[in-house]
């Protein structure tokens, strides 16, 4: 049934009435239970792979049989397993075939045997990208960067763990200088994953020769502006696609080796960056489970039902301590030691100063309370 038929809507706006029109409703209703547009987009795309195959429309589909729908959906996931086994596929991205036509289904009150199908999906294999980047892969990765974009991109990736749709979204507005030579960073600002990050002060000097960078190009960064941009003259925000495809070329220019198993390598372009974060997080000392579970945006574990979501200063705190694991150039990491040894000398000094002048005052005290005592005894 098009949308037209439905008489409650009143459109404003004729091109989007004409546009509905044209569209099935059932589609309509798929793309908007996705909560996302990259959501959507991934779902969509392998709606339409399914339809291909089964020589199928959106609404043709939905008007079949519960029989067969479950026939078949069966038989596209044998065929997927003839891909399997010939290794043109892997037998875990069979799942991601199946979900977008799931959720289209599940949407326009189809009914289906979702179990009878998930019965014919093949065992799963060992994924790759289970590994963590090192420091020493992090400096050959560097080594290829041309510009300077390229460097700052890599240091944000090490010192946040930030997923990739994170950074596209950033703008210079939702970054503030911090204490200590930090940046706080804010991440899915309006959304319900909002939450605060930090850029160490390595990281900080690469991500501000940058933006100088953008500057002496004749570029008028205001608060508006992205923090990651296309190099153009005009430049214009990094869409996922780019930001992939600039890592993905750092990664190819690098020396650094990686083992693909199935379609994946042990180090993942993204992820290994996550894995090296949290592990830095976990095992620096005087950082809570919370902080962890925050800073890299596992939001489950802090819904708020069981946890108690941790300050923002111990949120920083927590991320300065992982800091010196989270550095890539040793003398940096020493001198960021250092530094932080002196406070923590000062901070000892000034205690013990103050403790000294308590005493010194208790002792006066007591000195005037005895001098008055042995005039009360003469």
């Amino acid at each position: 049934m098009a949308i037209e038929n439905v008489g409650y809507f009143d459109y404003k706006e004729q091109n989007q009435r004409k546009s509905m029109n044209s569209t099935p409703r059932c589609y309509i209703l798929f793309e908007n239970s996705c909560k996302s547009k990259r959501t959507f987009e991934t779902y969509n795309k392998t709606l339409d792979l399914f339809l291909t195959w089964s020589n199928k429309d959106y609404e043709s589909f939905t008007l079949m049989s519960e029989f067969d729908k479950n026939q078949i959906m069966q038989d596209y996931v044998i065929y997927l397993r003839k891909r399997c086994e010939s290794g043109d596929l892997s037998p875990n991205s069979v799942p991601n075939y199946l979900a977008g036509v799931f959720k289209f289904l599940k949407v326009n009150g189809c009914k289906y045997n979702e179990n009878s199908i998930k019965q014919l999906y093949p065992a799963l294999i060992k994924l790759g990208g289970d590994k963590a980047i090192n420091t020493e892969q992090i400096k050959r990765l560097l080594l290829t960067c041309r510009y300077k974009r390229e460097r700052a991109l890599l240091h944000f990736c090490s010192a946040t763990g930030a997923r990739p749709e994170a950074i596209t979204e950033i703008q210079i507005k939702h970054v503030s200088r911090y204490q200590d030579g930090f940046l706080r960073i804010v991440l899915y600002v309006g959304d319900t994953h909002e939450m605060i990050t930090y850029l160490h002060p390595e990281a900080v000097k690469v991500l501000d020769e940058y933006l100088v960078w953008r500057k002496s190009r004749g570029e008028k960064i205001t608060s508006e502006s992205y923090l990651f941009t296309t190099n153009h003259l005009i430049p214009k925000k990094l869409s996922l696609n780019r930001i992939e495809n600039i890592m993905d070329r750092v990664w190819k220019n690098s020396d650094v080796d990686r083992v693909k198993i199935g379609n994946r390598y042990d180090l993942a372009m993204f992820t290994c960056f996550r894995k090296r974060f949290d592990t830095a997080l976990e095992f620096s000392p005087d950082v809570s489970t919370g902080a962890v579970q925050y800073l890299m945006d596992h939001t489950g574990y802090l819904s708020g039902k069981h946890y108690r979501r941790p300050e923002e200063k111990q949120i920083f705190d927590s991320y300065k301590n992982a800091v010196r694991e989270l550095m890539i150039d040793d003398s940096l990491r020493k001198d960021f030691e250092y530094e932080e040894k002196q406070k923590e000398f000062e901070k000892y000094e000034t205690q013990k100063d103050i403790k000294i002048k308590e005493l010194e005052q208790r002792a006066e005290r007591t000195e005037k309370l005895l001098m008055q005592l042995m005039k009360k005894l003469n």
